[in-house]
């Protein structure tokens, strides 16, 4: 049985001796690590796969900041680009997030954070060269291993090595974000966490961006990750002129949904799982999240906001776009690019996916009370 503990100079060394790199940047993700690690030996219980993977999610986190300290060591231009007015897309999961994303993304005028170059960030090549680089196709075969694993979860949530992902995985590099709860039982790190002030995070997040745009500053960025809602002081810190879309869904909807997703991925990983408290533990986080952002808006410039519901997103996902581009002043001309995605990615073709609140034992009622000032404030609809 592994010692996450007693193994983190290994750790170090299995990323640097794959690379034949040892910069991994400046020294402000190793607590975070070693909160991490003593929670996985002392609180998780996970099998011979959750170890495996836990352990591989670690080295990749390494072997990806020794990639963005080389890249800048061979960019040095890299590091003074600015990035302008970025367009942070931020929900509760399954609140259409991923939908908005991807259709986004397809606007020439916005760059993303594909998921290859989140795993090895570099300058991003020109795409025909994507097929022939080794990243790109380890990223497409990990894509493959991770739905082989889980196979639930391709009807559930979508990834693909070319296509945009979210901004935990640059989170991961500060061993920072919400997936570790998500995936394992390590109560000492999520109590850690949440107290943690996510400055450092979204530094390494503009680091890992302005290596992976170097080639092309003067495109707009977009961003993603449900992350965003927990400190969202520290993301303005980082980007002060940030557009923020909100997406907004009824929670009784949402909280099931974000329960079923993540034990797609957790269940194979771990032993003796009690899935009334991982709901419980689920529910209370994405609160915590909500929470954290209403606390965060207010006495904002409602300017720099966007609220989308999911109820006028899913009836003209187009016509919503339109809005949100009218209310930031952002040209709009990317129609048939985003209506091409759409025919070419139709939902539901990879299955349906099936949820309710009572197979985790929430019920909707309190889900909706602990949800209630949300409701009023966003207008947020029982569904």
């Amino acid at each position: 049985m592994t010692s996450f503990t007693g193994s983190i100079d290994a750790f170090h060394q299995a990323a640097s001796d794959a690379l034949g790199l040892d910069d991994f940047g400046v020294d402000d993700y190793r607590e975070a690590l070693s909160v991490l690690c003593r929670s996985l030996d002392h609180d998780a219980s996970m099998t011979s796969v959750g170890e495996a993977a836990a352990e591989g999610m670690i080295i990749d986190a390494l072997s990806a900041r020794l990639c963005v300290e080389e890249g800048h060591r061979t960019n040095s231009h890299a590091g003074g680009l600015r990035i302008e007015r970025p367009l942070v897309i931020v929900g509760l999961p399954r609140t259409g997030t991923t939908a908005l994303h991807h259709l986004i993304a397809q606007d020439p005028g916005f760059q993303s954070l594909e998921h290859w170059l989140e795993r090895t960030p570099k300058p991003r090549p020109p795409l025909s060269a994507w097929e022939s680089d080794e990243d790109f196709l380890s990223a497409k075969e990990r894509v493959r291993s991770i739905y082989e694993r889980s196979p639930e979860m391709q009807a559930i949530h979508g990834i693909a090595a070319d296509l945009p992902d979210e901004c935990w995985n640059i989170f991961s590099q500060n061993f920072t974000h919400s997936s570790w709860q998500a995936n394992f039982d390590v109560q000492g790190y999520a109590d850690w966490w949440s107290e943690y002030d996510m400055t450092p995070t979204y530094r390494r997040h503009l680091r890992n961006a302005q290596l992976i745009g170097c080639r092309e500053p003067d495109r707009r960025w977009l961003f993603k990750d449900s992350t965003h809602l927990f400190d969202l002081d520290a993301l303005l810190a980082v980007y002060p002129d940030a557009l923020i879309i909100q997406t907004h869904r009824d929670p009784v909807k949402t909280i099931p949904s974000v329960c079923s997703l993540c034990w797609s991925s957790r269940n194979p990983m771990n032993q003796d799982s009690d899935l009334r408290r991982f709901a419980e533990s689920t529910l209370d986080l994405w609160e915590r999240g909500i929470g954290s952002m209403m606390e965060a808006r207010e006495g904002r410039d409602p300017a720099q906001f966007f609220d989308l519901s999911f109820e006028r997103f899913v009836i003209d996902p187009i016509a919503s776009i339109r809005e949100i581009y009218e209310a930031f002043e952002i040209e709009y001309d990317a129609h048939v690019a985003m209506n091409n995605f759409r025919l070419a990615n139709p939902k539901g073709q990879t299955g349906e996916h099936r949820y309710s609140s009572k197979e985790w034992g929430l019920d909707a009622d309190e889900i909706a009370e602990r949800f209630s000032e949300y409701y009023r404030r966003y207008d947020v609809v029982r569904e």
